[in-house]
């Protein structure tokens, strides 16, 4: 699911507070987005300004987490790298996390039996009572 686009510098920004900037009010909240030769990612969505960063920053950032840029030669491909690398990473931790909650399942199972078992055998030892 793409979460982020690069912003043309001239459509409108809606913030998640519910603002609607011109894109001239948007660069004069944010100065480095009217920088010629500095692209820019906003939102994906209608409320587009819920994300303001820059590129190649972005990418630098995603250099340090292991996403490789080394076949990428333009701008809409280093965004599609960051995006697939994003889903990659919530579907390993989405795995992770199913995989611990099946350990613990397990473990709860087994700690339920190991009990049964004792209340078994702690019963077998119970001298008979006559009523």
């Amino acid at each position: 699911m793409q979460k982020y686009k690069i912003w043309d510098k001239k459509t409108p920004i809606i913030t998640p507070i519910g603002e609607y900037l011109s894109a001239a009010q948007w660069i004069e909240r944010y100065p480095v987005a009217g920088v010629e030769g500095i692209t820019v990612l906003c939102g994906a969505g209608e409320v587009n300004g819920s994300v303001f960063a820059t590129l190649g920053q972005t990418v630098v950032d995603y250099e340090k987490l292991g996403c490789d840029f080394s076949a990428c030669k333009t701008d809409e491909e280093k965004l599609a790298t960051i995006e697939a690398f994003d889903d990659a990473r919530a579907l390993a931790e989405a795995e992770a996390m199913a995989e611990a909650k099946a350990n613990a399942d397990l473990q709860i199972t087994s700690l339920a039996s190991i009990a049964a078992s004792l209340e078994y055998q702690n019963m077998l030892t119970l001298d008979d009572v006559e009523g």
